[in-house]
Order: C-alpha cells, then sequence, then structure tokens
C-alpha cells in the first residue's frame, strides 16, 4: 500500500485544539451521564411506581357515607359523586386515619345532632375534627386537598365555588365561554358578525 497522500506524522494541535478536544470529550461524557442515569432513574420510577399500593376505592356504602356528610358539612344536596369519590380517595391517601376520622366525625354528628354546619363549627371549636371538617368543606369547595401552587386538582368545573354563582358568572378559564365550550356547533355561517 502506498502512503504517498499521508502525511508520516500527524500535525502536533495547538494549544487551542487540545483545549477544545478535551471539552469535547468531557461534555460528551457528561452526556452519556446523564443519559445513562437519567434511563436508571426513569426505570427505579416506572418500577417503584407500579410497585406502590393503588389507593383502594371506596365501596358503596362508605362513599354513600362520605357523601351524606359532606351534604351536611356544605350545604348542598346535589354533589357530584364522581368528585366525591376523588375526593375521598384524596383524602385516604394524604392521611392514612382518614377513614377513622370521618367515622368519628360522623358519630359526632349522629350524637351531638347540630342543626347546621355553624353549630357543628361551634362546638368543634378546639377539637381534632374541626380541622378535619374544615378539610373535607375546602376540598368540595376549591376542588384540591392541598395548599400552595403544586396541588393536584381534583374538580375545576365541578368545585363548589363555581357552582354557587354560576347563574351570574362564567367559570374563569382562558376560553371565556367556559370549559368545553369548543363542543358546542359554531354559530351559522349566515350570521355575519357586525364591527
Amino acid at each position: 500500500m502506498d502512503n504517498k497522500n499521508y502525511p508520516a506524522t500527524e500535525p502536533a494541535l495547538s494549544e487551542e485544539g487540545l483545549r477544545r478536544r478535551r471539552l469535547f470529550g468531557q461534555t460528551g461524557g457528561l452526556v452519556a451521564s446523564f443519559a445513562i442515569g437519567s434511563a436508571i432513574a426513569g426505570a427505579t420510577l416506572s418500577n417503584s411506581a407500579s410497585a406502590e399500593p393503588a389507593t383502594p376505592q371506596p365501596d358503596t356504602a362508605t362513599l354513600n357515607q362520605f357523601l351524606k356528610t359532606s351534604r351536611f358539612l356544605t350545604g348542598h344536596q346535589s354533589l357530584d359523586t364522581t368528585l366525591g369519590q376523588r375526593l375521598y380517595s384524596a383524602f385516604s391517601e394524604k392521611d392514612p386515619t382518614f377513614v377513622t376520622r370521618l367515622a368519628s366525625l360522623n358519630q359526632w354528628i349522629a350524637d351531638k345532632k347540630p342543626q347546621d354546619v355553624e353549630a357543628l363549627d361551634t362546638q368543634l371549636q378546639g377539637q381534632p375534627l374541626h380541622d378535619l371538617m374544615m378539610s373535607v368543606i375546602k376540598g368540595w369547595y376549591l376542588g384540591v386537598t392541598d395548599e400552595g401552587h403544586h396541588a393536584k386538582v381534583y374538580g375545576y368545573q365541578n368545585a363548589l365555588m363555581y357552582q354557587v354563582p354560576r347563574d351570574g358568572m362564567v367559570i374563569p378559564t382562558y376560553a371565556h365561554n367556559g370549559p368545553d365550550y369548543w363542543t358546542a356547533d359554531p354559530p351559522p355561517v349566515d350570521r355575519l358578525l357586525n364591527f
């Protein structure tokens, strides 16, 4: 084989060329380590997520009792059952003692027979069940069970804070016609807008 086209030795790299080569090598190593680390972390998270037991769904009697208590606490008789199930599951997942505390609250209501939630609020002042009562009310009105801007939303459109004034206020969204406005038929073409 004839080596006339290739130099016998490689030319020496300049100092700047060596720095670039080192930087490129370090960057490549860093990217590769992030990729491998991300793959390992992703596999670990997916395995741990699948290993976690799912929050048990309440049976019909338990859900009905939660809804009955919620109707008393909120003063509204027509509560959304799906939102109720989501809130119940969220409270149960957040607090392992929720079910027993809810049973204690139900027993208190049955024993003391408060006339309404305001009377119950007065009775529970300073009691541990007062916090539970306020959490359930807050969950129904706000559609969340946690504080802060990272709170998971369990009900937006059906949150009670939007149901009370719904006859005079549109639910605030980026679409000012309300949630799911795009599912309605568009106005007919024969009606032109006036500017």
